[in-house]
C-alpha cells in the first residue's frame, strides 16, 4: 500500500496545474481543395496542465460548447459567389484535476458549409496557438486560440481570410481577430 501512495505522489508531483500546456494537434487542414478531409477524433487542440499527455487523464469535462455559426464568402466583381465557407467552433471544456483547475480539450470547427464554383478551390487551415492560464495559479483556467484560415484561389489569385476564437475550461469564449469585419451576434460574417 505504502509503494502504491508513494507511486501516486510521484506521478501528480510532476503535474503543474497552474502551467497550461497544449496536447493534440497544433495544425490540420479542414477542407482541402474543395473537399473535407477534417477527422474530429484526431483533429483537435487541448490546453490541460503541464505533466497531463492524454484529456481522459483529467474529470468533469462538459460540453461540447458551441460558438455561433460564421462563413467567410468570396465573390468575383460581378457578385458571383465563388466560395464559401461556414463554421463553428467547438470545444469540452471544465476538465479538472481532482477538483483543480478548468480546462479545454477536442477544440476546433464544425463545417457547415464548403462550396467552390467549378473553377474555384477552397482550403481551410485550422491553427491552435499558444495556450494560456486565464486563471490563478490556485484556480487555473486553461485557454487556446482557434485559427481558421480560409483560402479561395483560381486560376490567377489567391485569397486568404483569417478568423480566431479563444476559448477557455470555464466554458466561455472570445471572438478576436477576424479579417475584413468584426463577428457579432448581429451578423457574424466575413464576406469578401
Amino acid at each position: 500500500m505504502r509503494v502504491l501512495a508513494s507511486l501516486f505522489a510521484s506521478t501528480h508531483a510532476q503535474i503543474d496545474p497552474a502551467t497550461v500546456v497544449e496536447i493534440g494537434k497544433e495544425i490540420y487542414q479542414a477542407i482541402e481543395d474543395n473537399q473535407p478531409v477534417i477527422d474530429t477524433t484526431i483533429d483537435w487542440a487541448g490546453a490541460v496542465p503541464q505533466g497531463i499527455t492524454d484529456w481522459t487523464q483529467l474529470e468533469n469535462w462538459q460540453g461540447p460548447a458551441q460558438s455561433d455559426s460564421y462563413y467567410v464568402e468570396f465573390k468575383n466583381g460581378l457578385g458571383t459567389k465563388l466560395t464559401k465557407f461556414a463554421w463553428q467552433f467547438v470545444w469540452k471544456y471544465g476538465g479538472d484535476m481532482s477538483g483543480v483547475g478548468k480546462y479545454v480539450t477536442q477544440a476546433g470547427i464544425d463545417v457547415d458549409t464548403a462550396y467552390a464554383y467549378l473553377s474555384e478551390h477552397l482550403d481551410v487551415e485550422v491553427k491552435s496557438l499558444k495556450p494560456v492560464n486565464y486563471g490563478t495559479s490556485d484556480a487555473p483556467v486553461g485557454g487556446v486560440d482557434i485559427q481558421v484560415s480560409v483560402s479561395s484561389h483560381g486560376l490567377f489569385e489567391k485569397t486568404t481570410k483569417v478568423c480566431t476564437m479563444t476559448v477557455k475550461g470555464d466554458g466561455t469564449s472570445a471572438l478576436g481577430t477576424c479579417e475584413s469585419g468584426t463577428f457579432g451576434h448581429d451578423g457574424p460574417a466575413v464576406v469578401v
